[in-house]
């Protein structure tokens, strides 16, 4: 799951072992590339960037990943009926497209948040 979703790809370049999370979500779904993760995905956020790891049950493959901000671009938000979520590509350039939780738009840094897109 981790080659096809892209998350082997991230953790080439942005594994981060050790983070210190402002805020954080745990049990949170997210999509990246064409693989959904329901309910598994722990997301931290400071000021530095957007943490993701997975449950040490589900590690295998999927090692922490500390993103920085910068390194997150073409962010457009997507409401449906009963979700908000954040559509982002991470990485410069692009490893893989991804939809976040919507509450990791209201935690970007403000310059980020005010560059919402209307294509992928």
């Amino acid at each position: 799951m981790a080659r096809i979703s892209g998350w082997d790809r991230l953790a080439r370049r942005y594994r981060c072992d050790e983070f210190d999370a402002d805020e954080t979500g745990r049990f949170r779904s997210a999509t990246l590339g064409a693989i959904q993760y329901h309910s598994v995905v722990t997301f931290g956020i400071n000021d530095q960037g957007l943490r993701m790891a997975m449950p040490w049950i589900f590690r295998l493959g999927h090692p922490p990943l500390m993103i920085p901000w910068d390194q997150i671009h073409r962010v457009e938000s997507e409401n449906r009926l009963y979700s908000h979520r954040v559509k982002a590509s991470l990485g410069k350039p692009t490893i893989v497209r991804a939809a976040l939780p919507g509450w990791v738009h209201y935690r970007m840094p403000m310059d980020m948040r005010d560059t919402f897109q209307g294509e992928c």
